[in-house]
């Protein structure tokens, strides 16, 4: 017993010189050395990563830079070879209130390189201009990074939309958002024909045009692009554009589907968009058809298309959330 407790000691001893041994290093070293490891490690991590919540040594380099490189060291490196070095002097200097920031984004409104994220347990990727956008225009953390005025903003959006260079995630954000305002339809017509931009094609069906509608009936042909087709639909319910939701919905209720398929979502938003008998009656008799788990599948898209489009013309159809039938009102 005594031996054991002597091995858990030494080994805990062990691990307090090592890590001070690593903390002295660290601080010892260079803004050179700590970009060059940064880049080795090349993954933008947060302050706890991994099940446990450890704070990992990335973060440890990102803390150096933020406390040690000067506001001048920090915005060389926002032009550096590597994108995670980028995005982390970039969020350096956003924690400071000396730097220009909005002229450092806009330069960066073309940065599509991409960087791997991990924060938490939770992976993922980004482009480093997409980063570089969110730092300053979404609240995170405590809050005390720079803000963007409304004019630096509205800027900032019109360069994403008009500018030929910008590619980033941001650009589609802004067009779920933008309104349809006329100025913006050729611009928005351009992104989806030259780009095949399919959200360029959702924010092209606000402006319920006739003649965009062969555009969203390619989208409805296509499988693979049919969540887009089926959110236009939802901007513009064209009469014309029915058939294909009707045919979509029967052949899907005879399949194996799972409860969180967007494509399905999207197709019971769009039929709702109707309000008359016949969508209705699509919906009724698709309800009686589905069987077992896609019953409940079925009836629940339905339960979250009314519940975001109310309509009192499908009142009835449904019995509460958890309920599989649908029931028979007078209305049908």
């Amino acid at each position: 017993m005594l031996r054991l407790s002597f091995i858990l000691i030494f080994a805990l001893l062990v691990g307090l010189f090592t890590c001070k041994g690593k903390q002295d290093k660290l601080s010892s070293a260079s803004i050179n050395e700590i970009t060059i490891e940064i880049a080795k490690t090349n993954v933008l991590m947060g302050g706890a990563v991994g099940i446990a919540g450890e704070r990992p040594k990335q973060w440890d380099r990102y803390e150096f830079l933020r406390l040690k490189a000067t506001d001048r060291e920090l915005l060389a490196l926002t032009n550096d070879t590597n994108a995670v070095v980028r995005c982390y002097a970039f969020q350096a200097l956003a924690t400071r209130s000396k730097t220009d920031l909005f002229s450092i984004v806009v330069q960066h409104l073309s940065d599509t390189a991409c960087v791997h994220t991990l924060y938490g347990c939770l992976g993922g990727s980004q482009k480093s201009g997409d980063f570089f956008l969110e730092t300053i225009t979404e609240i995170r953390g405590n809050n005390s990074f720079q803000r963007l005025t409304e004019m630096q903003k509205a800027i900032i959006d019109s360069l994403l939309l008009f500018d030929n260079g910008s590619r980033l995630e941001a650009r589609d954000k802004l067009l779920v958002e933008i309104e349809p305002l006329e100025k913006y339809y050729k611009r928005i017509k351009q992104l989806a024909t030259a780009e095949n931009n399919k959200v360029a094609f959702v924010a092209l069906s606000k402006f319920k045009k006739q003649e965009d509608k062969p555009l969203i009936e390619q989208l409805l042909k296509d499988t693979d692009s049919q969540t887009y087709g089926f959110s236009a639909v939802v901007n513009f319910p064209d009469r014309s554009f029915f058939p294909v939701l009707q045919q979509t919905l029967r052949n899907e209720v005879t399949k194996e589907n799972n409860g969180n398929d967007k494509r399905l979502q999207m197709l019971y938003q769009a039929i709702v968009q109707y309000k008359d008998q016949t969508s209705r009656q699509l919906l009724q008799s698709v309800l009686r058809e589905a069987k077992g788990m896609q019953s409940i599948y079925h009836s629940d898209y339905l339960h979250q298309a009314l519940k975001k489009y109310p309509a009192a013309i499908y009142d009835g159809l449904l019995k509460p959330i958890y309920a599989v039938a649908p029931t028979e009102t007078s209305g049908t």
